[in-house]
C-alpha cells in the first residue's frame, strides 16, 4: 500500500491507506526483530517480574486474533460489540508454542485484517463497534491495532538488547 493512493473505483482505502500499511507491515517488523533468537531466549523470563519475549509474542497473537475478527465485524455488521475473551489465559496457554507457529497465527490474522481493510471505502472507516462498552469507529480500532503493534515491538527490542 506504501507509495500511492488505492484506486476510487475498487473502493479500497484511499485517505486511510497509512493505516492499513502500518498494521499490513507488523509481521515484518516482528519478524525481523525475532530472526536469529531462539526459542530459549524468548521464553527467558526477565528478572523484573515483565513478561518473556514468547509471552508479548502470544499476546499479539490473541489479541490481533481477536481484533482481527471484530474489525471484520465492524465492517459487515451494524454496531457489533467485540465477543469477550481472556486474553492472560489465552496467552499463557500460547507463550510456550513454536515460535514459528506463533509468527505464522500472526501473520495470518493481520492478513485477515488487511483483506478487509483493503476493501472497505474511506466512507466505512467511521462504521462504529463496541469494545468493553466504549464506542470505537473502524478508524479508532485499526489506529489502535497499529500503535500496540508498535509499542510490543519496541518492548520485544528492548528486551532482546536489538
Amino acid at each position: 500500500m506504501t507509495g500511492g493512493r488505492i484506486d476510487f473505483v475498487t473502493g479500497a482505502p484511499e485517505k486511510y491507506a497509512h493505516l492499513v500499511d502500518a498494521v499490513a507491515t507488523g509481521p515484518e517488523r516482528l519478524r525481523d526483530v525475532l530472526r536469529g533468537v531462539s526459542a530459549g531466549v524468548l521464553r527467558t523470563e526477565p528478572a523484573d517480574g515483565s513478561w518473556s519475549p514468547a509471552r508479548i509474542l502470544a499476546h499479539l497473537v490473541v489479541g490481533t486474533q481477536k481484533n482481527s475478527v471484530f474489525i471484520y465485524r465492524i465492517a459487515t455488521m451494524t454496531d457489533p460489540e467485540r465477543m469477550p475473551f481472556d486474553e492472560s489465559e489465552e496467552s499463557e496457554r500460547l507463550k510456550n508454542a513454536n515460535p514459528e507457529s506463533l509468527l505464522s497465527a500472526f501473520e495470518k490474522a493481520v492478513g485477515e485484517t488487511v483483506a478487509v481493510l483493503s476493501h472497505t471505502p474511506d466512507a466505512g472507516w467511521g462504521r462504529p463497534g463496541r469494545k468493553r462498552g466504549m464506542r470505537r469507529s473502524l478508524r479508532q480500532e485499526v489506529e489502535s491495532m497499529a500503535s500496540h503493534f508498535d509499542e510490543h515491538i519496541a518492548e520485544l527490542k528492548r528486551l532482546l538488547g536489538k
